[in-house]
């Protein structure tokens, strides 16, 4: 596939440019998902990303969110944790987590400190899984870091755009039923 080359898009008038539209099935918890996307997609309403997660995760039941979140962006990750525990049992963990020293994984350290600590994605993701997260967040996570969170995930996963979170303030998560 091509998409990105296509000029005419005609997909969005029914050509079928592919071959899965024959074996591809939405039923249970896909079919719930792409409802609630689908909805959110063509609801006029301006929403950010993070009530767009907000209100999928509640319609779709989830209860436990996970953040995965850089050191560097600590106070984001606070705003996002302190706007979605209002609704959901909210978890979270760093990207140092387990204080793993890079000189121990044969990575060259940056600086002239002693100890020098490398991110933990694989450790961010399994305790995530311990906390049983039904939904995981990445917030800030650099290349790389990212990918190895994602794999291995036992929940969803979705990335959170740093741009729009000093947009958010303090303003409730309009839940429409």
């Amino acid at each position: 596939m091509q998409c990105a080359l296509c000029r005419n898009k005609e997909c969005l008038v029914g050509k079928n440019c592919s071959v899965i539209k024959s074996g591809l099935e939405y039923n249970g918890d896909n079919l719930k998902s792409i409802r609630i996307s689908a909805w959110l997609e063509s609801d006029p309403a301006k929403r950010t990303k993070l009530e767009e997660i907000a209100i999928y995760s509640k319609r779709l039941g989830y209860r436990k969110i996970g953040i995965a979140f850089c050191i560097e962006h600590e106070r984001e990750a606070r705003l996002v944790y302190d706007i979605l525990s209002r609704y959901f049992e909210v978890f979270s963990v760093c990207c140092k987590v387990c204080s793993l020293e890079k000189e121990s994984l044969g990575i060259k350290k940056t600086g002239n400190l002693e100890f020098e600590a490398t991110c933990n994605p694989i450790g961010q993701a399994l305790l995530l899984n311990n906390d049983g997260t039904d939904l995981n967040i990445m917030l800030g996570l650099k290349t790389g870091y990212d990918i190895l969170f994602a794999k291995y995930s036992e929940a969803p996963t979705i990335t959170l755009p740093l741009v729009e979170l000093p947009y958010l303030g303090d303003s409730e998560i309009d839940f429409i039923e």
